[in-house]
């Protein structure tokens, strides 16, 4: 299918979509409690909104209860608007014939008589807005989107790229607008998109890309308001579709709320924008491509056993290119320029080496640096042999955090211990426990209204054939926060940096073992402790028996 087909065919489905919108039982339920809203006059519009800007939809306390099953929250405050009152007077006025002509008595005088007449007069009530009140979700025509995928994202960063006006986000309890249940909008004023910073991913595009139209074909415009929220919606649906992200839950409802069952001026909406359509698509697919490539690229987690089979072959080749014109005694900086740029050299000669380096870079925060560390090491140390080394490996933050575990839970790597409490005054105790083969938890605990708290807890696997630690999990529970690093290699980094700061901390803070659980007995007693610890290579994780009665 072309790019033109598979437009028109998105043009196709907003028509059809918003045909059946209309036919739903939805939409009959949607009407229905429109209807019961009153329409109010301006100064009473500007009167609640002077008193709560985010407003949206107002009704009376009783109205709320018997209308929509609602009621309104205890402590909320009115908003004062005017009703307007009639009453029934009696007042003494001209006597007129059919054509109204005054009726006149003998001396040429008016005839009077009494007439109930009605007095229209205004008094003060108060209504709410439904922000105020709690119980049954009324009927809507749109539902949010959620979500995410790599498409998403990419699709997101592309429109980025394209737009020239300031893109921010904000928070609903910071901007009024927001706060009205908007998802978004683009401020003709100040010439800028502002999104809630609280939408998921695929609200978040949806969102950007109808707030971009309206930057793009309404910033001078006489088209009423329903014809700028058509074709923002439209160009939005039809642009999330070429790129793979189906918006039609939400696209074809809010089209529909807009549309007046107009059929013929849908049509031409629709027909207008097209063009527009076919150019923002050229302008994004390129951007698209490029974003969804990173996107994918980076959602890779590599251990340094596998960047060590994947860039072994990249050192070895740059060592053996500058070694036959090496100067050990050049300048270190000079050295790595020397190393950049063989590097730069190789990869332009070797197309299949580049593309694993992208691989690397885009998967691997310190790779540039870790290759340059490689190939500097294996210049500078002769006994080195880059053919047998393992750079990737014996340099890396795994490496390091798996040597650190082990100067203080060696027991659990061995299997001489399944359980260790450590302590140290003025911080809270340490937990470390082996949950099964090879896989480890590290907590500080404390109680809360009788339930245990994480602060916080790590769950990791090892290596120990290569002796590396593999952070899996983090949790913190007084924040309400979990995360799984599942192969995200932002995650991972983060993880093995914090491993290595609190593994450090734990040694640098002094903590001694309290307590050994192994599969047949429980150690607590000071100098058995002590022993324990000596036997097992923890001299320094040992209580001094003083300190232990202390």
């Amino acid at each position: 299918m072309t790019k033109e087909e598979k437009t028109k065919q998105a043009f196709e489905m907003i028509e059809q979509g918003v045909k059946d919108v209309y036919s739903s039982d939805n939409f009959r339920k949607y009407l229905s409690c429109c209807s019961k809203f009153h329409s109010y006059s301006l100064n009473n519009t500007l009167l609640i909104l002077a008193q709560k800007p985010d407003a949206t939809l107002v009704a009376g306390y009783n109205a709320w209860q018997r209308n929509f099953n609602r009621h309104v929250d205890k402590g909320e405050r009115g908003l004062i608007i005017l009703a307007p009152v009639t009453s029934k007077i009696t007042q003494l006025m001209d006597k007129a014939d059919e054509d109204g002509n005054p009726i006149l008595d003998e001396n040429g005088d008016p005839i009077k008589e009494e007439r109930v007449i009605n007095q229209l007069r205004f008094t003060t009530t108060t209504v709410f807005d439904i922000s105020q009140t709690s119980g049954e979700p009324l009927p809507s025509l749109i539902h949010n989107l959620t979500g995410s995928s790599d498409e998403i994202l990419a699709f997101i960063d592309s429109v980025k790229n394209i737009c020239t006006i300031p893109i921010d986000y904000h928070s609903p309890s910071k901007d009024a607008v927001l706060a009205g249940g908007a998802k978004g909008y683009y401020s003709i004023a100040e010439d800028r998109i502002v999104l809630n910073m609280e939408l998921e991913d695929m609200q978040i595009a949806k969102t950007l890309i109808h707030e971009y139209s309206h930057s793009i074909l309404h910033k001078k415009t006489d088209k009423d308001s329903d014809q700028r929220e058509i074709e923002a919606e439209s160009l939005a649906f039809v642009l999330c579709d070429h790129f793979g992200i189906d918006t039609s839950d939400y696209s074809f409802g809010y089209i529909a709320s807009y549309a007046a069952q107009d059929e013929a001026k849908l049509k031409t909406i629709l027909s207008n924008i097209q063009s527009t359509a076919h150019e923002m698509i050229d302008k994004l697919e390129p951007l698209f491509a490029q974003n969804l490539k990173k996107r994918t690229m980076v959602h890779e987690y590599i251990t340094p056993v596998e960047m060590d089979k994947m860039a072994n072959d990249i050192v070895i080749n740059v060592v053996n290119e500058l070694k036959a014109n090496y100067n050990p005694g050049l300048d270190d900086s000079l050295v790595y320029q020397n190393i950049e740029s063989s590097i730069y050299s190789y990869f332009d000669r070797n197309k299949e080496a580049m593309k694993i380096q992208e691989h690397l870079y885009n998967n691997h925060t310190d790779f540039k640096r870790d290759l340059k560390q490689a190939i500097y090491k294996a210049l500078n140390n002769p006994s080195y042999n880059p053919e047998t080394g393992h750079p990737f490996i014996d340099d890396s933050i795994e490496r390091r955090n798996y040597e650190q575990f082990e100067a203080i839970a060696a027991p659990l790597l061995s299997g001489d211990a399944c359980y260790i409490k450590y302590g140290t005054p003025h911080f809270m105790d340490l937990n470390v426990e082996i949950i099964d083969d090879n896989r480890y938890a590290m907590s500080h605990n404390y109680v809360l209204n009788g339930d245990l708290m994480a602060d916080p807890d790590v769950e990791f696997t090892v290596d120990k054939d290569n002796r590396l630690l593999y952070p899996e999990s983090y949790q913190q529970d007084n924040l309400q926060f979990y995360q799984r690093v599942d192969k995200d290699p932002v995650a991972a980094h983060q993880l093995n940096e914090f491993m290595d700061e609190w593994l450090n901390n734990i040694q640098e803070n002094q903590y001694k073992v309290k307590a050994v659980y192994t599969e047949e007995q429980v150690i607590e007693n000071a100098n058995d402790i002590r022993k324990f610890c000596k036997e097992n290579n923890l001299a320094n994780m040992a209580p001094k028996v003083k300190e232990k009665e202390r």
